[in-house]
């Protein structure tokens, strides 16, 4: 797209003969673009050589908003020739035209996956403001001067895929209604923290499960997952730093069986756990309708191992729930239908329990139970964890200054302080009031109320009251 810019003077002076302009500006020319995943987009360009010091790529995404905008500095295979133009006054003459390669590397893009309209935008002159100081800053162009112009050339489609990461220690596969998740846990990353994020079509992370082994599978079910769309991602945190793997879409499919129940109806039946742990099951329906379905109750462990799985009787279904004498541990039970006619199976959503047969306070991250040298402890009604050992699950960098008794975490960009004794603490210089001071446990463990951990980490905590469990997911 040509800028037309048409200027006169009369009886001009030799300071306004400068700004004189005798013809249009060639447009640029932007083609032969190609755009790789790894190397980033190449493109063939024309211009004429007033306009290439000031040369910028620019993306735009659907709606026409600006994504990103490149300066380009350098023209590979550069060569100058001569092009037809016409002045003024219609005359034909003969304008140089500067041509050549650009490149622009993946890792300047930056873009998400997305469909986009690539163009450059070239000028004549600098198109960024001056400030006060004298330097230079990136804005809008807003000098018409006489002689000045910008020049956009016409735009091309590109669509960004995903863009894999091949450094990430691991992959995940979908088969049919299973995640498989293989991790190559090398010494380089001994002491980083996996997490498999489930995120829905609104991108809001619905399940963040932590992972402990090479190997591990989950089914819809062990992680009760509505039918839907889902991208599905492996996390690792390592000295503070968070990496995400390749995402891997997960369509889950609806289950229907017809229970006489009317189209549309939820699953015929919960699960509910009292404050001292007693697991009660409901079923709802007719009882000559239920008679005419096998009913199972099924427990998995925090890897979606199922550890049990018990027939129920319609007539009397908590009976089943009694004496699991599980160990201890973070589990999911759920509800399940099978029909004999149809050989369908459908699922209720999953309700969580723990138990805890040690004694004492223990702590579940994301579902894993964690083990510490100092457990966590009730003093005054409140209940304390040790800090280091909760932030560094967490991928947190945690030092200890001896001389002040205070403690520094950095995690993600944030930094954490806090003081042996105080009520407050700081979170990128933000007061945080905690509950009750943090402490110094037996002179050896920093322990924080547990309110503490969800404030700084902007994680969830909660107090399982029936088994002494504090559960924390991020």
């Amino acid at each position: 797209m040509a800028c037309l810019l048409l200027f006169t003077t009369f009886g001009p002076s030799q300071a306004d003969a400068f700004c004189y302009v005798t013809r249009n500006y060639l447009p640029p020319l932007f083609g032969e673009v190609d755009y790789d995943e790894y190397e980033g987009l190449t493109a063939y360009i024309e211009a004429e050589p007033a306009f290439t010091e000031f040369m910028y790529l620019v993306a735009t995404d659907s709606r026409g908003n600006e994504k990103a905008r490149i300066r380009i500095t350098s023209i590979d295979e550069s060569k100058i020739f001569t092009a037809p133009a016409t002045d003024r006054e219609g005359k034909e003459i003969e304008v140089k035209i500067k041509s050549g390669w650009i490149h622009v590397p993946q890792k300047s893009l930056k873009l998400p996956a997305g469909d986009y309209e690539f163009y450059l935008e070239l000028s004549n002159y600098d198109t960024r403001p001056e400030t006060t100081s004298g330097n230079k800053l990136t804005g809008v162009i807003t000098d018409t001067q006489c002689g000045r112009a910008t020049l956009q050339s016409d735009s091309y489609e590109i669509v960004i895929d995903e863009i894999p990461n091949s450094d990430f220690p691991g992959y995940i596969d979908i088969k049919e209604d299973n995640i498989l998740i293989n991790l190559n846990l090398t010494a380089e990353y001994a002491k980083a923290k996996f997490s498999l994020l489930i995120i829905d079509e609104n991108g809001k992370i619905v399940k963040r499960t932590a992972l402990g082994t090479k190997k591990q599978q989950f089914s819809s079910r062990s992680i009760s997952l509505k039918p839907g769309t889902y991208k599905v991602q492996l996390e690792m945190t390592l000295s503070g730093k968070t990496t995400l793997s390749n995402a891997v879409t997960w369509v889950i499919q609806s289950e229907f069986i017809d229970l006489g129940l009317g189209v549309g109806q939820s699953f015929p039946g919960n699960i509910t756990i009292s404050s001292s742990g007693v697991i009660t099951i409901t079923l709802r329906g007719k009882q000559d309708v239920l008679d005419q379905y096998d009913f199972y109750f099924i427990v998995r462990n925090a890897d979606g191992k199922e550890v049990r799985h018990l027939l129920i009787d319609p007539k009397n279904p908590s009976l089943v729930a009694k004496n699991l004498n599980l160990p201890t541990g973070r589990y999911t039970l759920t509800l399940s239908i099978y029909d004999r006619f149809s050989q369908q199976t459908i699922h209720s959503e999953a309700t969580f329990y723990t138990v805890n047969l040690s004694g004492q306070i223990i702590v579940f991250i994301d579902g894993q139970l964690q083990t510490y040298s100092k457990p966590p402890v009730k003093i005054n009604s409140r209940v304390l964890v040790p800090m280091r050992a909760v932030f560094e699950a967490f991928g947190a960098k945690v030092d200890w200054d001896e001389a002040t008794e205070s403690v520094t975490a950095t995690t993600d960009g944030d930094v954490i302080k806090l003081t042996i004794g105080s009520k407050i603490a700081y979170k990128n210089g933000q007061p945080i009031t905690m509950d009750v001071p943090a402490i110094l446990y037996n002179n050896q463990t920093t322990m924080v109320p547990i309110r503490f951990v969800s404030e700084a980490l902007g994680a969830t905590v909660s107090w399982d009251n029936y088994s002494n469990s504090v559960i924390i997911s991020k």
